[in-house]
């Protein structure tokens, strides 16, 4: 603070001063002529802004929805307790195994069968969300969980049998192949 005192006690003859010094206006006219550097925010027009802002309010809420639609999704045998947990695991890592034998068998001898399999399948695992949806309303009936179990084991089934008719179509392709030979 002294130092601003001492300063203008120095200068006071310049404050005193009506008119500023000739390189004041100088200064002044070239910082009036040199084009203002506008930030990026700036340039950007206002009706581009708001549609970024809606833009980003409909996404972030797309986004909620998929959360809690994935959150309602994971809700199932493990959720109960550890052992329903390994059961749940046991059975998802047995059907996806028989999905992937599945696909290395090849296709069916029509796709009218591929096609019946998938709505088949798809119903199926309709029935399981459902089935989900109602443990997470009622954890503690047994009911759901038998059913959500013997979905398991039904879908098992299913791919198993599919998987032997499958190996039967193949065999019996070859021995035609061998004999055709």
């Amino acid at each position: 603070m002294k130092n601003l005192e001492k300063i203008i006690r120095e200068h006071k003859n310049e404050f005193d001063e009506n008119e500023p010094q000739e390189a004041h206006f100088k200064n002044f006219l070239e910082k009036l002529n040199t084009p203002k550097k506008r930030n990026l925010f700036e340039s950007i027009p206002n009706f581009l802004k708001v549609a970024v802002i809606i833009t980003f309010v409909i996404f972030s809420g797309f986004i909620g929805y998929q959360i809690r639609n994935m959150q309602e999704n994971t809700y199932g045998l493990g959720t109960i307790s550890p052992e329903y947990r390994e059961v749940e695991a046991f059975y998802t890592a047995n059907i996806n195994s028989q999905l992937g034998m599945l696909k290395q068998l090849g296709s069916f001898d029509k796709e009218q069968h591929q096609s019946i399999l998938s709505e088949e399948l798809k119903d199926m695992d309709e029935r399981y969300s459902q089935l989900k949806k109602e443990l997470k309303l009622h954890p503690d009936d047994d009911r759901i969980i038998q059913a959500m179990i013997e979905y398991y084991q039904v879908k098992t089934n299913v791919l198993n049998r599919i998987i032997e008719q499958l190996y039967q179509i193949k065999k019996q392709n070859r021995n035609k192949l061998n004999t055709a030979v």
